[in-house]
């Protein structure tokens, strides 16, 4: 394997992607955070569960944007308006599916497989379940790396947390241009394993 694509590595040419696109990050960022608006209004005003739950549409929707931000697919923050809406459908559903008492399990799949079907959909333009299609088989070909980004989602949602908000603006674009760099890596590596058989 080339040294190129190790892991740390990737995340490396991610973590200094990110610092290099940080005004236009940032602003990704922001957006982001309006769009954790009303989940956190109906966390905080302890609404019903299925109020909270069906909060997290807008945010799981401008995280699609922000995939396509990530990937570098657009210079300009417009593209943040590409949205998938069907894929933020998707992975929306682990939030209702919280409210059951397994719902355990779906949100745990959609922590797995969900950085790598965003960053997927935004690197190969698929979209809803192509994309969700993709992530899964990314997280299948790769666990130790799926594993590895899903830990870092859970310490930057506890960054995000404990900062009220703050590093939210940080941590999303962050963890999503590194899915992106090991998406395209991770593509690379099996496209070249299909042209050679």
């Amino acid at each position: 394997m080339d040294t190129t694509t190790t892991l740390p590595a990737l995340a490396w040419s991610g973590a200094t992607a990110f610092w290099h696109d940080l005004p236009r990050n940032l602003g990704a960022g922001l957006l982001l955070g309006l769009g954790a608006v009303p989940l956190g209004a109906a966390l905080v005003a302890g609404a019903p569960g299925w109020v909270a739950a069906a909060a997290t549409l807008p945010v799981t929707l401008a995280l699609t944007g922000l995939a396509a931000l990530t990937a570098g697919d657009g210079s300009r923050l417009t593209v943040l308006f590409k949205v998938d809406p069907v894929l933020a459908l998707l992975l929306s559903v682990a939030g209702l599916a919280l409210l059951a008492p397994w719902g355990v399990v779906p949100a745990a799949a959609v922590l797995l497989v969900g950085p790598y079907a965003l960053a997927y959909g935004a690197v190969r333009g698929k979209r809803g379940l192509a994309a969700l299609r993709g992530g899964v088989i990314l997280a299948a070909y790769r666990p130790a790396w799926a594993l590895t980004l899903t830990g870092l989602t859970v310490i930057g949602a506890f960054a995000a947390a404990a900062s009220a908000g703050v590093l939210a603006l940080v941590a999303a674009p962050l963890l999503l241009t590194i899915a992106a760099r090991q998406t395209a890596a991770l593509l690379a590596e099996i496209d070249a394993l299909q042209a050679a058989r």
